[in-house]
Parts: structure tokens; sequence; C-alpha cells
């Protein structure tokens, strides 16, 4: 008797790939190696009749494998073993066994470009991928482009993918659905697909500008380098290098392109050319791209696109000309310290005294504002006239012309131009000794000197 059937019976959507087993509950054919299975029986009939090839893989399972081209798609088969099947010991299976599956239909497993794709290129060739091999006439008849585009059609993986190429490049800016109709047909039988199946995209835009770096009309950032296009679509790179003009005209100029598409979101796509070079201070840049600057398929911006921007002068700068973060001054010359300036319209000076001792990482570390400052003991407010970019110094007199009593003091300074995250760099806070007499100590092993 049959112990189990592979697919079971009333099975649907069986693959038409597969393969059928049967397994009997004891041996029917004799221990044999796969060369020597030609006398033996060949016990199961398929209806509809499938080319193939089945083998026993063991004394007690028969397993049927369809030929190339498979099952039919959409079809029901009736499996069959007949009566007077003998074992290895002469019985006899007495009733004929029956069951029945049905294969899967045709059915487009997957469409590139995917669903709801953009920046398409308008000559990408389409890919759709069935789950069994197709009937290429019925096929191709069944496949359309709307808005209408011919196409070229090409048959790969055993008629299971259809690649379709347009004969002339798509319309850019255009949503298009592919639509594969029902009528097309699997290789193997009648059976079509269940349903239509349908996926649509968006082929790129024109070529255009997406944004610069900087920005049409803005002052550059300090530390800006050159400029940076983004475009709203992949550029031809022939089109653009050294093709651009810069007003005034950098000494050496680098182009750099690079493009990322993602096509399910286009926010996340980058085209992107970066022109390196330095720029001028104070300088009136501007910036054309041509006119014929174009995509990949000859599209071209159709007019020039220019862009303007100013560079800005040396940054602001407010720093205690001393040595930093520390630094002493004899009680023997009057208390005057000189302020670094340039592109400010004024500093402020304060003067500080600790209440306490200050630690070695307070006296060496002040820009980290380790140190407690509390009240300031005096402010000074100097308004400075310096021309634009030119460095100016200007000294200020913490007594009045006089000596500062000996001690520790802390000295900041400040400018409203400077940001103050970009104090770090400058002297703007300062641990101040005011003294004639200093200790040295030196300490050896076994001895100290002090002088």
């Amino acid at each position: 008797v049959l112990n189990q059937t592979i697919p079971e019976d009333g099975t649907q959507n069986v693959q038409t790939g597969g393969a059928v087993t049967v397994v009997f509950n004891r041996p029917v054919v004799p221990l044999t190696s796969s060369g020597k299975q030609a006398g033996l029986p060949q016990p199961l009939i398929l209806d509809p009749v499938v080319e193939g090839e089945g083998n026993w893989v063991s004394t007690s399972i028969y397993r049927f494998e369809p030929g190339p081209d498979g099952f039919a798609g959409g079809t029901t088969y009736r499996a069959t073993i007949e009566a007077g099947l003998t074992d290895v010991t002469g019985a006899e299976l007495p009733a004929s066994v029956s069951w029945q599956f049905t294969t899967q239909n045709p059915d487009v497993l997957m469409v590139s470009p995917p669903h709801k794709a953009s920046l398409v290129p308008p000559t990408r060739p389409i890919s759709i991928t069935f789950n069994m091999p197709m009937d290429r006439a019925s096929t191709e008849s069944a496949v359309s482009l709307s808005p209408g585009a011919a196409l070229d059609f090409e048959w790969q993986e055993d008629d299971r993918l259809l690649v379709a190429t347009p004969q002339e490049s798509l319309d850019l800016e255009t949503q298009y659905e592919l639509t594969v109709g029902q009528s097309a047909l699997s290789a193997s039988g009648g059976a079509g697909l269940e349903k239509t199946a349908s996926s649509d995209f968006t082929t790129v835009p024109f070529p255009a500008v997406k944004q610069t770096y900087p920005s049409n009309g803005e002052i550059a950032s300090p530390w800006q380098r050159g400029i940076s296009i983004d475009f709203v679509s992949a550029m031809d790179q022939e089109t653009l290098e050294n093709r651009i003009s810069i007003v005034p005209e950098p000494e050496e100029v680098t182009y750099h392109y690079n493009e990322w598409i993602d096509e399910f979101d286009p926010s996340y796509s980058s085209f992107n050319l970066n022109i390196d070079f330095e720029l001028e201070k104070n300088t009136q840049y501007v910036i054309t791209i041509p006119a014929d600057a174009a995509d990949p398929y000859g599209n071209t911006l159709g007019e020039d696109y220019v862009f303007q921007f100013e560079s800005q002068g040396f940054s602001p700068v407010a720093s205690l000309n001393l040595p930093s973060p520390l630094s002493q001054i004899s009680a023997s010359f009057p208390s005057d310290v000189e302020v670094i300036h340039r592109n400010i319209s004024q500093f402020e000076v304060g003067l500080y005294q600790p209440d306490s001792p200050l630690t070695r990482l307070e006296m060496f570390s002040p820009w980290q504002e380790a140190v407690p400052l509390g009240e300031a003991l005096r402010t000074w407010t100097v308004p400075v006239n310096t021309p634009r970019d030119e460095v100016g110094t200007t000294t200020v007199s913490l007594a009045d012309g006089g000596v500062l009593p000996n001690g520790v003091y802390v000295l900041t300074v400040t400018a409203p131009e400077i940001d103050p995250d970009y104090r770090y760099w400058q002297n703007q806070r300062h641990v101040l000794i005011v003294a004639d007499t200093n200790i040295v100590i030196s300490e050896m092993p076994d001895e100290v000197h002090v002088w």
C-alpha cells in the first residue's frame, strides 16, 4: 500500500518544476544503483501526460521529475498507481490508487525597476521575472507600457526572465505603467495569469540645478572652500569638468563628481559636483554653469545657470598678547597688557582675582573655564576702528599707569563679533601673576634644592 504521496491529494498551487514522490509501506524493488534501473517498474501514470523521468531513490520510494518545461501551469493532474504492482516478495497492490493535485498559475514574481521607483533612466531595460517558463509569443504580446512605447524583447533563464528594452528613449519626468495581461501563457500549457500584473515607475527629470553651496547671494562661511552644486538627476561629467566659469578665476581648481541613486526615495539621491579651490578674502564670486551642460542622455540645462556669493574676510580676533595660558609680569613696571584685534568693533577686558589659590589644572587650563571668576575687579570697554582685515594692537592699563598689587589674577577679553564656540584658539582667558620674586625648587632622590 501507499504510505504517502507528495504532493498530497487535493494540493493546490504546486510548483511547475516540482517532483512527484510516492512512498510505499514495504520494499517494491531490490536495492540497486541509479545506473541499473532500466528494468525496474515505472508505476506512476499522470493525466495529462508529462514528459520526464522516474527513478527509485530507495527500495520503497519512487520519484518522478518533469522535463525542462515542467508541469503545465494552472492544470489539475491525476496521478495513478495501478493495481497489480508487486513488491519484492511477490505481493500485489490489490487495487489502483489515484490522487490529484493542481499546479500554480503563471505569475509575475518581480519587476525591475520596482514598483513606484523614481529617477529611472529613459533607456533602462525593464526586467520581468516569472514563476515558470513562459510562452514567448503570448507573453510578449501581453506586455505593454503606458504611455505607449515600442519594446524589444530578450528571454533569459530558461524563459523565466523577459527583458523589455525601449526602442527609443522614454519621455523624461513621466510616470509609466508596465502591464502584463492575463493572456501571457505558460510555456508548457494553456494557463494564463490569474490576474493582470502592473507596476509603475517615473523617469528622471530634465537636467536642472537643485541647490548650490554657497547659495545665490549668500555670504560664505569663514571655512568655505570652493563650491558645491547639487543637480536633480545624473549629469555627464564631460559637459561639466573644466567648463564652469568662476570669476575671478582661481589659480588651481579640482573637480569631483559623485552620485548616489535611491529609486524609492528621491530625497536620498545625490548628484553632486564639488569644485575645490581657495577663496580669496572679501571677494564677490560669479559662477556660471553653461547651458549645454547635459545629462547622460543628451538633454541640456537649456540656459546658463548663474549664481553669486561673497567670501568673508579674515576671522574676527580679540586675543591677549601674552603667552597662553599663564604669564608673569614684573611689579617693577606698569601693569599694562596688549590686546590683538582684527575685524571687531570693540573689545571688553575683565580683571578678576580668585578667592582661593588656583590648582595646577586651573592655572594651566583656564580656557576650560575651570577658574571660578566671581565679580570683576574692573572692566574696560575699548572701541576700535582698525581697517578691515588688518591686525591692530591696543594697550590696556590694568592699574591706570601704575602697578597691580602682587598676586594672581585672571584676565578675560571678549568681542561681540566672536562666536563663543570659537574662543578656544584665541587667548581670551588668561592667568596673570604679578610678582618680582620666583622660587625654583629642584627635587632629587636624596635632596631638595631651592633658589
